[in-house]
């Protein structure tokens, strides 16, 4: 009976999070077909955000899009995920670092990307096609195609597959 009730709410939350996405469809510079928005995403200049086709934007979800941000097809973005496209300046000793303006780049997220609950992506970030974002993890350089990443800052753990496997998945066209 628990699984019963536990499948109804869930697809209940699903459609929920696929009209979230139709409300948003007006509002971003392009969104693909079967994207689920869930609750408390927060979109800021969303004229600046390109979503891909099957994606998940769980819970909790903040996008920085001031300079910026592609995500890329069958992207799964877990809770609470930071996409951070700008930051403020604070450089100048002679100015109070509110007054500095700010700085950044594009974020542009590949296709079949797994990004773990609570990691921030800063600017100017690439995060190649098949890789994995552990939970928590800041990332502050690009990350190379089918990599997992972790840590603060984050850094290489290891390859989702062997070398010849990585070639093979890169030819694969996921759009």
């Amino acid at each position: 009976m628990g699984k019963r009730i536990n499948k109804i709410i869930n697809t209940i939350l699903f459609i929920i999070g696929r009209t979230r996405a139709f409300f948003w469809s007006f509002l971003l510079k392009n969104i693909g077909h079967s994207v689920d928005i869930m609750s408390g995403v927060i979109i800021m200049s969303p004229q600046n955000v390109q979503i891909g086709h099957d994606v998940l934007l769980n819970a909790g979800t903040k996008i920085g899009g001031q300079k910026g941000v592609r995500i890329g097809n069958y992207v799964q973005l877990s809770y609470n995920v930071n996409l951070v496209s700008e930051n403020h300046a604070y450089h100048n000793p002679s100015l109070p670092i509110k007054t500095q303006g700010y700085f950044g780049g594009p974020i542009d997220i590949g296709s079949d990307v797994w990004v773990g609950a609570n990691a921030v992506i800063l600017p100017n970030i690439k995060i190649g096609k098949g890789a994995i974002v552990a939970a928590n993890a800041v990332v502050t350089k690009d990350v190379e195609p089918y990599a997992i990443v972790g840590g603060v800052p984050a850094r290489l753990i290891k390859y989702r597959f062997k070398r010849k496997d990585i070639k093979e998945a890169k030819e694969i066209d996921l759009s």
